[in-house]
Protein backbone atom coordinates (compact mmCIF):
# COMPACT_ATOMS: atom_id res chain seq x y z
CA UNK A 1 0.00 0.00 0.00
CA UNK A 2 1.28 3.59 -1.18
CA UNK A 3 2.28 6.46 1.77
CA UNK A 4 -0.95 8.06 0.23
CA UNK A 5 -3.08 5.29 1.30
CA UNK A 6 -1.49 4.54 4.58
CA UNK A 7 -2.16 8.17 5.46
CA UNK A 8 -5.89 8.22 4.16
CA UNK A 9 -6.54 4.84 6.31
CA UNK A 10 -4.93 6.13 9.04
CA UNK A 11 -7.27 8.98 9.13
CA UNK A 12 -10.27 7.29 8.48
CA UNK A 13 -9.11 4.85 11.44
CA UNK A 14 -9.01 7.99 13.76
CA UNK A 15 -11.50 9.32 12.72
CA UNK A 16 -13.74 6.14 13.08
CA UNK A 17 -12.44 6.01 16.59
CA UNK A 18 -12.64 9.58 17.76
CA UNK A 19 -16.93 9.26 16.61
CA UNK A 20 -17.05 6.22 18.77
CA UNK A 21 -15.45 7.53 21.63
CA UNK A 22 -17.71 11.25 21.54
CA UNK A 23 -20.58 9.19 20.67
CA UNK A 24 -19.75 7.17 23.90
CA UNK A 25 -19.16 9.55 26.10
CA UNK A 26 -22.37 11.87 25.03
CA UNK A 27 -24.66 9.31 25.56
CA UNK A 28 -23.59 8.03 28.99
CA UNK A 29 -23.67 11.20 30.85
CA UNK A 30 -27.29 11.51 31.30
CA UNK A 31 -29.76 14.35 32.06
CA UNK A 32 -31.15 14.86 35.26
CA UNK A 33 -34.57 15.19 35.62
CA UNK A 34 -36.14 18.10 37.58
CA UNK A 35 -39.48 17.11 38.70
CA UNK A 36 -42.15 18.83 41.72
CA UNK A 37 -43.64 15.56 41.75
CA UNK A 38 -43.92 12.95 44.53
CA UNK A 39 -45.89 10.09 46.68
CA UNK A 40 -47.92 13.24 48.09
CA UNK A 41 -49.65 13.97 44.78
CA UNK A 42 -51.57 10.46 45.64
CA UNK A 43 -51.99 11.16 49.42
CA UNK A 44 -49.14 8.63 50.43
CA UNK A 45 -47.05 9.06 53.17
CA UNK A 46 -42.93 8.90 52.17
CA UNK A 47 -39.98 9.96 53.48
CA UNK A 48 -36.16 10.22 52.29
CA UNK A 49 -34.14 7.49 52.45
CA UNK A 50 -30.57 6.39 51.85
CA UNK A 51 -29.43 3.29 49.94
CA UNK A 52 -26.32 1.93 49.15
CA UNK A 53 -25.42 0.53 45.78
CA UNK A 54 -22.85 -2.43 46.02
CA UNK A 55 -20.57 -0.85 44.72
CA UNK A 56 -20.47 1.96 47.81
CA UNK A 57 -22.68 4.22 46.06
CA UNK A 58 -25.25 6.43 48.57
CA UNK A 59 -28.46 6.89 46.79
CA UNK A 60 -31.31 8.89 47.06
CA UNK A 61 -34.79 7.16 47.59
CA UNK A 62 -37.76 7.36 48.93
CA UNK A 63 -39.96 4.80 51.27
CA UNK A 64 -43.42 4.34 50.79
CA UNK A 65 -45.03 2.18 54.10
CA UNK A 66 -47.28 -0.22 53.60
CA UNK A 67 -49.38 -2.54 55.58
CA UNK A 68 -48.74 -5.29 57.82
CA UNK A 69 -47.89 -7.82 55.32
CA UNK A 70 -44.19 -7.99 54.43
CA UNK A 71 -44.41 -7.30 50.82
CA UNK A 72 -42.67 -4.57 48.99
CA UNK A 73 -42.26 -3.21 45.24
CA UNK A 74 -38.90 -1.53 44.06
CA UNK A 75 -39.38 1.14 41.24
CA UNK A 76 -36.41 1.72 39.00
CA UNK A 77 -36.80 4.50 36.67
CA UNK A 78 -35.35 4.59 33.07
CA UNK A 79 -32.50 7.04 31.71
CA UNK A 80 -32.60 10.74 31.95
CA UNK A 81 -35.36 9.95 34.80
CA UNK A 82 -35.80 9.61 38.47
CA UNK A 83 -38.06 8.36 41.30
CA UNK A 84 -40.01 11.46 40.62
CA UNK A 85 -40.84 10.47 36.53
CA UNK A 86 -44.85 10.87 35.36
CA UNK A 87 -44.11 7.75 34.35
CA UNK A 88 -43.08 5.82 37.68
CA UNK A 89 -45.34 7.35 40.38
CA UNK A 90 -48.89 6.17 38.72
CA UNK A 91 -47.52 2.72 39.70
CA UNK A 92 -47.90 3.79 43.33
CA UNK A 93 -51.33 3.96 44.19
CA UNK A 94 -51.64 0.17 42.59
CA UNK A 95 -48.87 -1.13 45.20
CA UNK A 96 -50.23 1.01 47.91
CA UNK A 97 -53.98 -0.58 47.57
CA UNK A 98 -52.67 -3.84 47.67
CA UNK A 99 -51.03 -3.35 50.79
CA UNK A 100 -47.20 -3.11 49.67
CA UNK A 101 -44.50 -1.18 50.75
CA UNK A 102 -42.47 0.46 48.02
CA UNK A 103 -39.05 1.48 47.51
CA UNK A 104 -38.51 3.80 44.81
CA UNK A 105 -34.52 4.25 43.41
CA UNK A 106 -32.47 7.21 41.76
CA UNK A 107 -30.17 5.14 39.82
CA UNK A 108 -26.31 6.44 40.22
CA UNK A 109 -26.22 9.68 37.91
CA UNK A 110 -29.98 10.21 38.06
CA UNK A 111 -32.04 12.63 40.03
CA UNK A 112 -30.40 13.32 43.52
CA UNK A 113 -27.99 10.27 43.43
CA UNK A 114 -24.22 10.75 43.00
CA UNK A 115 -22.11 9.85 39.75
CA UNK A 116 -21.63 11.24 36.37
CA UNK A 117 -22.28 8.51 33.74
CA UNK A 118 -24.63 5.70 32.91
CA UNK A 119 -23.97 2.04 31.30
CA UNK A 120 -27.38 1.74 30.05
CA UNK A 121 -28.00 -1.21 32.65
CA UNK A 122 -24.84 -2.73 33.73
CA UNK A 123 -23.27 -1.32 36.40
CA UNK A 124 -26.89 0.03 37.32
CA UNK A 125 -27.30 -3.18 38.64
CA UNK A 126 -25.47 -2.45 41.44
CA UNK A 127 -27.60 -0.44 42.93
CA UNK A 128 -30.82 -2.28 42.13
CA UNK A 129 -28.75 -5.26 44.75
CA UNK A 130 -28.40 -2.55 47.27
CA UNK A 131 -32.03 -1.57 47.06
CA UNK A 132 -32.40 -5.14 47.69
CA UNK A 133 -29.72 -5.04 50.20
CA UNK A 134 -31.85 -1.95 51.93
CA UNK A 135 -35.34 -3.93 51.77
CA UNK A 136 -33.95 -6.87 53.36
CA UNK A 137 -32.11 -5.03 56.18
CA UNK A 138 -35.93 -3.64 57.11
CA UNK A 139 -37.53 -6.81 57.39
CA UNK A 140 -38.45 -7.62 53.41
CA UNK A 141 -36.58 -10.68 51.98
CA UNK A 142 -35.74 -11.16 48.18
CA UNK A 143 -38.70 -13.49 48.08
CA UNK A 144 -41.28 -10.94 49.22
CA UNK A 145 -40.52 -7.97 46.78
CA UNK A 146 -41.47 -7.21 43.19
CA UNK A 147 -38.70 -5.32 40.73
CA UNK A 148 -40.97 -3.28 38.72
CA UNK A 149 -38.50 -1.31 35.98
CA UNK A 150 -39.05 1.20 32.70
CA UNK A 151 -36.49 1.18 30.12
CA UNK A 152 -32.91 1.02 31.09
CA UNK A 153 -34.76 0.04 34.61
CA UNK A 154 -36.54 -2.71 33.56
CA UNK A 155 -33.49 -3.89 31.55
CA UNK A 156 -31.31 -3.90 34.79
CA UNK A 157 -34.15 -5.43 36.95
CA UNK A 158 -34.50 -8.30 34.65
CA UNK A 159 -30.91 -8.98 35.07
CA UNK A 160 -31.11 -8.86 38.68
CA UNK A 161 -34.23 -10.61 39.00
CA UNK A 162 -32.20 -13.80 37.24
CA UNK A 163 -29.94 -14.09 40.07
CA UNK A 164 -31.89 -13.39 42.69
CA UNK A 165 -34.72 -14.71 44.05
CA UNK A 166 -37.38 -12.41 44.12
CA UNK A 167 -41.30 -12.42 43.84
CA UNK A 168 -42.04 -11.71 40.46
CA UNK A 169 -40.87 -8.81 37.76
CA UNK A 170 -42.70 -6.13 36.12
CA UNK A 171 -40.32 -4.89 33.13
CA UNK A 172 -41.95 -1.45 31.38
CA UNK A 173 -40.37 -0.75 27.74
CA UNK A 174 -37.07 -2.65 28.41
CA UNK A 175 -34.71 -3.93 25.64
CA UNK A 176 -33.52 -7.66 24.94
CA UNK A 177 -29.91 -6.79 24.57
CA UNK A 178 -28.10 -3.86 24.63
CA UNK A 179 -25.49 -5.34 21.82
CA UNK A 180 -29.02 -5.49 19.85
CA UNK A 181 -30.25 -1.90 20.85
CA UNK A 182 -27.06 -0.01 20.49
CA UNK A 183 -26.94 -1.64 16.68
CA UNK A 184 -30.41 -0.47 15.87
CA UNK A 185 -29.41 3.19 17.28
CA UNK A 186 -26.02 3.30 15.56
CA UNK A 187 -26.16 1.41 12.83
CA UNK A 188 -23.68 -2.00 12.66
CA UNK A 189 -20.99 -0.61 11.36
CA UNK A 190 -20.59 1.81 14.29
CA UNK A 191 -21.44 -1.09 16.67
CA UNK A 192 -17.73 -2.09 17.48
CA UNK A 193 -16.09 1.23 17.87
CA UNK A 194 -18.89 1.79 20.35
CA UNK A 195 -18.84 -0.96 22.04
CA UNK A 196 -14.93 -1.25 22.22
CA UNK A 197 -15.04 2.59 23.46
CA UNK A 198 -17.44 1.83 26.49
CA UNK A 199 -15.66 -0.95 27.59
CA UNK A 200 -12.43 1.35 27.93
CA UNK A 201 -13.91 4.41 28.98
CA UNK A 202 -17.13 2.79 31.29
CA UNK A 203 -15.31 -0.59 31.99
CA UNK A 204 -18.24 -1.40 30.71
CA UNK A 205 -19.00 -4.31 28.05
CA UNK A 206 -22.09 -4.00 26.34
CA UNK A 207 -22.23 -7.35 25.26
CA UNK A 208 -23.03 -8.45 29.42
CA UNK A 209 -26.44 -7.06 29.23
CA UNK A 210 -29.21 -9.32 27.52
CA UNK A 211 -32.08 -9.31 29.89
CA UNK A 212 -33.64 -11.46 27.16
CA UNK A 213 -31.26 -14.04 28.46
CA UNK A 214 -32.07 -13.29 32.21
CA UNK A 215 -36.11 -13.68 31.20
CA UNK A 216 -35.54 -17.35 30.26
CA UNK A 217 -33.55 -18.23 33.38
CA UNK A 218 -36.77 -16.50 35.38
CA UNK A 219 -38.56 -18.53 33.84
CA UNK A 220 -36.69 -21.79 34.46
CA UNK A 221 -37.07 -20.65 38.24
CA UNK A 222 -40.43 -20.15 38.02
CA UNK A 223 -40.49 -16.01 38.57
CA UNK A 224 -43.61 -14.71 37.54
CA UNK A 225 -42.90 -11.92 34.47
CA UNK A 226 -45.04 -8.89 33.04
CA UNK A 227 -43.85 -7.59 29.89
CA UNK A 228 -45.33 -4.20 28.55
CA UNK A 229 -44.29 -2.29 25.66
CA UNK A 230 -45.70 0.46 23.17
CA UNK A 231 -45.62 -0.95 19.54
CA UNK A 232 -45.10 2.90 18.65
CA UNK A 233 -42.14 3.07 20.50
CA UNK A 234 -39.15 4.32 18.46
CA UNK A 235 -36.56 4.41 21.67
CA UNK A 236 -36.89 0.65 22.73
CA UNK A 237 -38.42 -1.04 19.46
CA UNK A 238 -41.08 -3.34 19.96
CA UNK A 239 -39.41 -6.21 18.42
CA UNK A 240 -37.59 -6.07 21.74
CA UNK A 241 -40.57 -7.12 23.45
CA UNK A 242 -41.11 -10.13 20.86
CA UNK A 243 -37.50 -10.86 21.75
CA UNK A 244 -38.02 -11.31 25.55
CA UNK A 245 -41.23 -12.88 25.42
CA UNK A 246 -39.96 -15.22 22.94
CA UNK A 247 -37.41 -16.23 25.91
CA UNK A 248 -40.84 -16.38 28.32
CA UNK A 249 -43.70 -17.04 26.59
CA UNK A 250 -45.91 -18.15 30.01
CA UNK A 251 -45.16 -14.32 30.70
CA UNK A 252 -48.02 -12.29 31.20
CA UNK A 253 -47.97 -9.86 27.99
CA UNK A 254 -49.29 -6.28 27.39
CA UNK A 255 -48.97 -4.84 23.94
CA UNK A 256 -49.89 -1.60 23.37
CA UNK A 257 -50.86 -0.19 19.52
CA UNK A 258 -50.20 3.01 19.21
CA UNK A 259 -48.43 3.96 22.22
CA UNK A 260 -44.55 5.71 22.32
CA UNK A 261 -42.05 4.98 25.07
CA UNK A 262 -42.98 4.59 28.59
CA UNK A 263 -46.52 5.71 28.06
CA UNK A 264 -48.58 2.76 29.24
CA UNK A 265 -49.47 4.78 32.23
CA UNK A 266 -51.47 6.91 30.14
CA UNK A 267 -53.90 3.79 29.32
CA UNK A 268 -57.36 3.28 31.23
CA UNK A 269 -56.62 -0.09 31.77
CA UNK A 270 -53.02 0.35 33.34
CA UNK A 271 -54.09 0.18 37.12
CA UNK A 272 -56.46 -3.13 36.66
CA UNK A 273 -53.80 -4.84 34.40
CA UNK A 274 -50.73 -3.69 36.70
CA UNK A 275 -52.87 -5.12 39.83
CA UNK A 276 -54.49 -8.58 37.68
CA UNK A 277 -51.12 -9.30 37.88
CA UNK A 278 -50.24 -8.41 41.25
CA UNK A 279 -52.75 -10.77 42.47
CA UNK A 280 -52.76 -13.42 40.37
CA UNK A 281 -49.12 -13.69 42.81
CA UNK A 282 -51.45 -14.80 45.49
CA UNK A 283 -52.52 -14.31 48.96
CA UNK A 284 -49.81 -14.50 51.85
CA UNK A 285 -46.16 -13.91 51.08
Amino acid sequence: MSDAGLLTGAVLAAGYVGSSLQLVLRSSRPQREVSGLSPAVYGLDYGPVKVKSRDGLELAAWWVPGGRERKAALLVHGLNASKASPYVLPALPVYAGLGYSVLLLDLRAHGNSPGTRTTLGITETRDVLGGLDWLAQHGFPQQAVVLHGWSMGAATVLQVAAEEQVRAVVADSGYARLSYLLRQRVGGLLYPGVSLAARLVLKADPGRAAPEEAAARLRAAGVPLFLLHGQADRTVPFDNAIRIRKRYPESTFWALPGFPHVSAWRHPQYGARLRSFLESLGGRW
